[in-house]
């Protein structure tokens, strides 16, 4: 069963959706600090307590989904959608797959998709934490008891989820992505 944390505007809204996805989706609401697959809120991207480690977020907006999707939200539908509808955007967020109305999808190059934020291992944040502490490889290596070719190979794979062609625009796009902290 998928566990969703809610992130309401208010508190009318937050039991709106809670019995949506007790009672209509067949999900357990979870409740603030306790473990959850996936987040659902009908507030912007920029105003939702995403406490780290961040959980896909999926949206209840009339904002662009384009654009949520580019500041981080896995998935975006119309506050107006269906159990039905929630439910699997819920599931799609949860396994890592991004979700937007048909309408904007069929007018959205797949170039402009973002990277999966769920797509990083254990071991490779690690890895992307010990780069913005600017850590060289050797180090990284010894400090994880890993080869310096293991790095190397972490590195890589991150670089390339991440979308990133330096170690710097990698640790940015951590920063940005809430893997690393500030």
């Amino acid at each position: 069963m998928t566990r969703v944390r809610i992130d309401a505007s208010n508190p009318v809204v937050e039991a709106g959706l809670r019995t949506l996805l007790e009672e209509k989706v067949g999900f357990q609401a979870m409740k603030s600090g306790e473990i959850a697959d996936v987040l659902l809120s009908d507030r912007q991207f920029d105003e939702i307590d995403n406490d780290p480690p961040p959980l896909p977020v999926v949206l209840l907006t009339h904002q662009s989904a384009s654009s949520m999707l580019r500041q981080g939200a896995r998935g975006v539908l119309p506050p107006n959608s269906s159990p039905i509808e929630i439910r699997a955007a819920l599931e799609a967020a949860a396994a890592g797959l991004l979700v937007l109305p048909a309408q904007e999808a069929e007018s959205w190059p797949a170039a402009q998709l973002p990277m999966s934020d769920t797509t990083l291992t254990a071991r490779e944040r690690e890895v992307l934490r010990l780069l913005a502490e600017g850590v060289g490889n050797k180090e990284i290596a010894w400090r994880l008891s890993i080869t310096e070719h293991t790095v190397k190979f972490h590195v890589s794979s991150l670089m390339s989820k991440l979308n990133a062609g330096s170690r710097t625009e990698a640790v940015t796009q951590g920063i940005r992505r809430g893997y690393v902290a500030l």
